[in-house]
């Protein structure tokens, strides 16, 4: 009777310790949103989003001697795409396709570069995004947001401890959208 128990309690345990750990970071950084600009009447603007990195790995570790290749859990396009609107619509802009401005979002890098040894491990987090303000009468704008973030740690680091420093140095970066006007007076001067 033991012995019935006994074998598929260790064919059970065996392969739960087979199950590796799953290929995707959780990204979802802080939105910060900008103060509304009550002088803004009826402007609406056009955003799109674009992903310009060349590998689309958010980042890459060794675990039981094997690279594996971490993506992100959403589309990047789609999120900042997201966030650019969230941004913009607190402003006081409207959001729609016929607009006198269009904006587009780009990812240029956001990369975790994960080193470990037996004992620590490091993770130092890039991200450089762009928006690019293309007005209909031909003006053109481009202004870049860049953040870094570094953090070390006991082991190896974790799907968490990327997710983590993938989200903050995000957040670092939105918040560096939500505070600059750059784009915010290009879209004012070239709206009418």
């Amino acid at each position: 009777m033991l012995k019935k128990l006994f074998f598929p309690l260790v064919a059970i345990f065996m392969l739960a310790s087979c199950a590796t750990p799953p290929t995707t970071i959780e990204v979802s950084p802080t939105i910060n949103l900008p103060q509304q600009d009550p002088s803004l009447m009826g402007v609406t603007v056009s955003i799109n989003g674009a992903d310009q990195r060349a590998d689309q790995a958010l980042a890459k570790v060794t675990r039981d001697n094997q690279l594996v290749t971490l993506t992100p859990s959403r589309d990047l396009r789609f999120l900042l795409q997201e966030v650019l609107e969230k941004q913009m619509s607190a402003r006081g802009y409207m959001i729609g396709p016929s607009s006198p401005v269009a904006l587009q979002i780009v990812v240029n890098q956001l990369y975790a570069d994960v080193s470990q040894g037996n004992v620590r491990y490091n993770i130092a987090t890039k991200a450089d995004i762009s928006i690019i303000a293309t007005a209909q009468n031909g003006n053109k704008m481009t202004k870049n947001y860049r953040s870094s973030y570094n953090v070390e740690g006991a082991f190896q680091a974790t799907n968490k401890n990327i997710a983590n420093a993938v989200n903050s140095v995000l957040t670092d970066t939105i918040a560096d959208m939500a505070q600059d006007t750059s784009v915010h007076d290009f879209i004012k001067q070239n709206a009418r």
